[in-house]
């Protein structure tokens, strides 16, 4: 009697283990800690480009305050890159992928971080004793005029002058022409000294002798700034973000495998509780049968038949609602496939449009910065008080600025991110548009509709499926607007197709025909695929029969079909052969009769019950 208890005890305990464990599994995904590890790599991604655009910016501010800025900026990113490395947000440990390309991406950012301090270390030195040549170049240059004889040639003095301009706009902002153009003009100068004064061959020496420096100077400076920004964080950045995107990916679809997973086991438990209810329910009947039937066999006769009728209506209805149930299920799938379809086909123009969008908005600010040092210039040439220092510091930094921004190219660069982005922007609207006029929601159940739109519907829902491997041929022609049930007809329309694209192999096509009749429309759906043999086509239409493999399939989708034209007062035709296709043909009246129309109302009706 105690292992009689005792098993079905331990089989409810492993039953119960086996759901919770289960229901855990279907947990995994954290949505929240998601978004968060996704903040921390814009963050980083933002945090780079703000530590390149302050190094950029170093000549344009004070020594002190464009460090600081740097200072902060580089403490901010090492915090952000030391929570994705470690902590409870890290991305380490996710997938071995995403740990390799994490290293990379870290090493390289370390990489960058030690050049940007020892930018910073030696452009403190350099800067100073840049800006110290330059301040005592004007002085050397005058210094030399006033020792030239009154009859020294002008293009020496010519020669002088530019070399000052020159030194100038090379101490304000060097360019790769600057430095060529400053030593040609020291040569000249030198070619054209030689024929001068001993005193002025001497300070010419001095001027090239404090030139030297200031041109070395800034070189080093200079190629340490462009190793800098050469440095290819923000694509490894980007290949890190990729590879936690898929391990992401993956997870979801683990945890929706886990889900199918519950809703068998919780189905087979509930079959198995329903199985044992019956039991408990046939043996109390039977006793209490058997206590009446000798008991009160005769008195009793006509409650023991108002009973089994109870029974029977009862069990008549639990049949009609599991069969309902049934139907929404299968519809419940084809919607699940279509979701899916339209998700995977706007998240491609989402994804660059977003991009073009960040890319504008980058260049906005080149554009800007560019704007605000021709604006400064133009100020200052406007400005009598100005001196010419400042107007020829102001006219190299635009110059420069301008050299480095090609205005024409970056707007028409712009207009083609713009325009791209607003195409993107548009097929995400035709898709929307495409799934409402599925769907339909918005309009009554009866309803005139053009039978091409329902087909080019459904073709669009299920361009996921199709594209890249299916070949889809149109050959509608001019239809009048039957009165039917578009939800339902579209419903149609996606199982016939979707049925077509899976009976092909790898590639293939799926011809539509369409044309009017007499009293209605015909629509022919013929596909390149496998094809069915006599004895399969004979019962396709049958509830609960398939071919695909278990758990790909209820056999409910044609089911369904068949009893949505068969309500629209239409009949449909199957002729196939294997190996050489199938062709499913549909023909449908122009008007409905009464009996039909509320039939279908009555289904859908039932259907949207169960849903509800």
């Amino acid at each position: 009697m105690k292992l009689r208890w005792t098993l079905p005890a331990l089989a409810a305990v492993l039953a119960l283990a086996g759901l919770a464990f289960l229901l855990r599994m279907t947990q995994n995904v954290d949505t929240t800690l998601h978004n968060e590890r996704l903040a921390l790599l814009r963050s980083a991604d933002n945090l780079d480009i703000a530590l390149n655009r302050a190094f950029t910016q170093t000549r344009a501010s004070s020594l002190t305050d464009a460090a600081a800025d740097r200072s902060k900026i580089t403490a901010e990113l090492g915090a952000t890159l030391d929570a994705l490395d470690k902590g409870p947000k890290s991305l380490r440990g996710l997938s071995r992928a995403l740990d390799q390309r994490l290293d990379i991406f870290l090493d390289t950012i370390d990489s960058k971080f030690e050049l940007g301090f020892d930018f910073e270390a030696r452009s403190t030195l350099l800067t100073q004793r840049a800006i110290n040549a330059v301040d005592a170049v004007p002085g050397r240059i005058a210094d030399t005029l006033a020792l030239l004889p009154a009859g020294a040639a002008d293009d020496l003095r010519t020669q002088l002058t530019q070399l000052q301009t020159q030194i100038i706009n090379y101490g304000v902002t060097p360019t790769p022409t600057n430095e060529p153009e400053i030593r040609a003009t020291l040569n000249a100068l030198d070619t054209l000294g030689a024929a001068q004064p001993d005193a002025v061959r001497q300070r010419m020496a001095e001027l090239r002798a404090l030139i030297e420096p200031l041109l070395a100077d800034k070189g080093e400076l200079v190629r340490m700034y462009r190793d800098f920004l050469s440095r290819p964080t923000a694509p490894q950045l980007e290949a890190v973000e990729q590879a936690y995107l898929g391990w992401y990916e993956g997870q979801l679809a683990e945890s929706n495998r886990y889900r199918l997973l519950l809703a068998g086991y919780a189905g087979v438990l509930l079959l198995v509780l329903a199985w044992l209810g019956l039991r408990l329910r046939r043996s109390y009947r039977e006793l209490d049968r058997a206590n009446a039937e000798l008991s009160h066999a005769n008195d009793h006769l006509e409650d023991e038949v108002e009973k089994r009728t109870h029974e029977l209506s009862a069990a008549l209805d639990e049949l009609r609602a599991s069969q309902a149930q049934l139907i929404q299920s299968e519809k419940m799938a084809s919607l699940g496939q279509m979701v899916a379809g339209v998700a995977h086909e706007i998240n491609t123009p989402l994804g660059y449009a977003r991009s073009n969008a960040e890319i504008v908005r980058t260049a906005l600010a080149d554009i800007r910065q560019l704007c605000g040092a021709q604006q400064k210039a133009l100020q200052l040439l406007t400005d009598e008080a100005a001196r010419e220092e400042d107007v020829a510091h102001a006219l190299s930094t635009a110059q420069a600025l301008g050299e480095s921004i090609d205005a024409g190219a970056l707007t028409d660069d712009l207009d083609g991110l713009l325009a791209d982005t607003d195409h993107g922007l548009s097929q995400i609207g035709e898709l929307v548009a495409s799934l409402k006029d599925f769907s339909r929601v918005d309009r009554s159940r009866s309803d005139l509709f053009n039978v091409n739109d329902g087909l080019e519907s459904a073709l669009k829902i299920c361009n996921n499926q199709l594209k890249g491997r299916v070949e889809v041929i149109r050959r509608y022609g001019a239809l009048p607007a039957i009165e039917c049930s578009p939800s339902q007809l579209n419903q149609v329309f996606l199982n016939l197709i979707t049925n077509a694209s899976q009976a092909i192999g790898e590639t293939g096509r799926i011809y539509l025909h369409t044309q009017a009749e007499g009293d209605g429309v015909a629509v022919r759906i013929l596909d390149t695929g496998s094809g069915m043999s006599e004895a399969v086509r004979a019962r396709i239409f049958e509830p609960f029969f398939t071919t695909k493999p278990v758990g790909k399939g209820t056999g409910l989708g044609l089911s369904i079909v068949y009893r949505i034209i068969e309500d629209h007062g239409g009949r449909i035709q199957v002729r196939s052969a294997p190996g050489k296709g199938s062709e499913f043909a549909i023909h449908l009246p122009l008007r409905q009769r009464r009996a039909a129309t509320d039939g279908a109302t009555q289904a859908a009706d039932a259907m949207e019950a169960v849903a509800a």
